[in-house]
């Protein structure tokens, strides 16, 4: 009997130790290059899936129902088959749920334009904290490390701080590497990895990580039993992210938020008061005014 207890035992800590943190979803998108034989780019899925599955990122134990949701999606515009090389853009997405509800909250919607790296058959997904060996598990890593960070920070009050860090020094070894284009300061483009690291662990727009705690522990996590006093906690979270808008209106900050959040701001205000709706409009038309247009549909009289 003691010995079917220890085997026991014994499997279920192998179970836990193979638990993979996500819950990923990969998609590789090829219909712009023009190859015969595409299978190489189901392989590539397959390796990441494998890749991440295989990695112990979170520092907390976690159970099946606790998986981090996490999706990216490569829309592959360039690949030369001769050397691996593939030209990309990636749509990285992750969610946490909402206490209460079978509703995901998107808290990461960024897409990145320079998401460049080599891939060949049977390639090794080789990586550790402290160094980097290709760039396709840096981008993958810094990535899971990132989206950890804003799920952490949405329970705790800048709880994402350890793997902030980590996606920080990744960066930085890229850089170290010769840092392809995404991991530099230079450029156009505000949405960069740079620009995410920078923005989100620098001093000046902290009221934003603040933002993203309030509006889900203290907002979104009561809406089940009490919207009226959760859609008074999101304005809350609005009042600092107008913080970080007052100091730089055209930080990624500022476009990775409402990337995130605007469809559902849009459905939270929705149902609010008479009175409520034009300030949540007038608010959101502020620090949100490239897409300000949108949030008319708070105020439209429902049909």
């Amino acid at each position: 009997m003691r010995k079917i207890f220890l085997i026991i035992t014994l499997f279920l800590s192998l179970a836990a130790q193979s638990q993979p943190d996500f819950n990923i979803q990969i998609k590789v998108t090829d219909n712009q290059v023009e190859i015969t034989d595409r299978s190489i780019f189901r392989r590539l899925e397959q390796d990441i899936r494998t890749f991440i599955n295989n990695q112990k990122w979170s520092a907390d134990k976690l159970l099946e129902f606790e998986l981090f949701d996490l999706s990216i999606e490569i829309i592959v515009s360039t690949y030369d088959q001769t050397n691996g090389s593939i030209g990309a853009v990636a749509v990285i997405q992750s969610r946490r749920p909402v206490f209460g509800t079978n509703y995901n909250s998107i808290l990461f919607n960024f897409r990145d334009e320079n998401f460049n790296f080599t891939y060949v058959d049977q390639q090794r997904f080789d990586y550790s904290d402290g160094q980097f060996n290709t760039e396709i598990t840096g981008l993958l890593a810094f990535y899971c490390n990132y989206a950890l960070g804003l799920d952490y920070d949405s329970y705790a009050l800048e709880g994402g701080s350890l793997y902030f860090n980590k996606a920080a020094q990744i960066l930085s070894l890229a850089q170290g590497k010769g840092a392809a284009a995404g991991w530099t300061a230079f450029g156009r483009n505000l949405r960069t990895r740079y620009n995410l690291i920078d923005n989100i662990l620098n001093e000046r727009f902290r009221p934003i990580r603040k933002a993203y705690y309030i509006y889900h522990r203290s907002g979104m996590d009561i809406f089940y039993k009490k919207p009226l006093e959760a859609r008074k906690q999101i304005f809350k979270a609005l009042e600092e992210v107008k913080k970080v808008y007052t100091l730089a209106p055209n930080t990624v900050m500022m476009l990775m938020f409402f990337d995130a959040k605007r469809d559902e701001l849009i459905n939270i205000f929705k149902g609010s008061s008479a009175i409520e709706k034009p300030k949540a409009v007038e608010v959101l038309n502020e620090l949100d005014i490239a897409n300000s247009s949108k949030y008319d549909a708070i105020t439209q009289i429902q049909k």
